[in-house]
């Protein structure tokens, strides 16, 4: 008994992998989704680089010039994470309304086991979408050509991962709670949104919208992204890694919390 009990109280890091694997292996083969997110990268990718570029021949970072175009294709590549990491954490409510968390509640293992197989599962999902906007990005010379970019691609996926943590725990929080799909439209509209548009992807953070950015956690991702992929942020580096860490250690504690008072009819 006391076996079975440590079993199901401790961690179990192949249970973690194998639940990451099935969100990964569920995204790969479900091409509608994988289609219509990459697709919905590669538009903002194209649409919004453009539009920055007509309306500017530069834009100014903290006294440095940065490309229109890599200024709008690093910001994309943050929202990526935004998107597919709030529904991917979502997820969980997919799994209890089918009848597969009942199934996995039972399992030997605990529950924060099964949501950090989640999370994980999620990140690396993020990770796939951030590398295709990234090599896209490349491939049409929004970040130059040199072999510089070789070392930031490598760089970005570890970033991309810190700041999924804390996304993903958002989704997971919000999911664990809702009860119906029909609530998906008020999440989209009440905090995906906000996060997005005040976020300061797609516009230089000043003025009064650029103080409303700075209280959104989310900023901090984008501007790191930034200074990876182009060199240039608008706040300290330590101060982006602060807040986004911070960020995803919080949402993460909240989200196992949430997990384990989890109901599941």
């Amino acid at each position: 008994m006391s076996d079975l009990n440590v079993i199901k109280t401790g961690l179990n890091f192949e249970a973690i992998w194998i639940l990451a694997r099935r969100e990964i292996y569920e995204f790969w083969r479900n091409k509608t989704r994988l289609i219509s997110s990459i697709v919905q990268g590669i538009l903002f990718l194209f649409v919004f680089s453009s539009a920055l570029q007509t309306s500017s021949s530069s834009v100014l970072i903290n006294g440095v010039s940065v490309d229109p175009r890599a200024y709008a294709a690093s910001g994309i590549a943050a929202i990526v994470i935004l998107f597919t990491g709030i529904f991917g954490g979502m997820g969980v409510m997919r799994d209890k309304m089918f009848g597969f968390m009942k199934e996995l509640i039972v399992a030997p293992v605990s529950r924060r086991t099964l949501m950090l197989g989640k999370t994980l599962g999620v990140a690396l999902q993020t990770l796939i979408q951030v590398f295709i906007i990234v090599i896209l990005g490349v491939i049409f010379g929004y970040f130059g050509y040199n072999l510089i970019l070789i070392l930031k691609i490598i760089l970005i996926l570890p970033v991309a991962l810190l700041a999924s943590i804390g996304i993903v725990g958002l989704g997971l929080t919000i999911s664990t709670r809702m009860r119906d799909f029909q609530s998906f439209g008020l999440i989209q509209t009440f905090i995906v949104m906000p996060m997005f548009l005040v976020s300061g992807a797609f516009y230089v953070i000043s003025g009064p919208l650029g103080i409303v950015a700075m209280f959104n956690p989310f900023t901090y991702s984008v501007d790191l992204f930034r200074a990876v992929l182009v060199g240039a942020s608008f706040f300290p580096i330590w101060l982006d890694f602060l807040i986004v860490g911070a960020f995803g250690t919080i949402l993460i504690l909240l989200g196992a919390r949430s997990f384990n008072t989890m109901e599941v009819k």
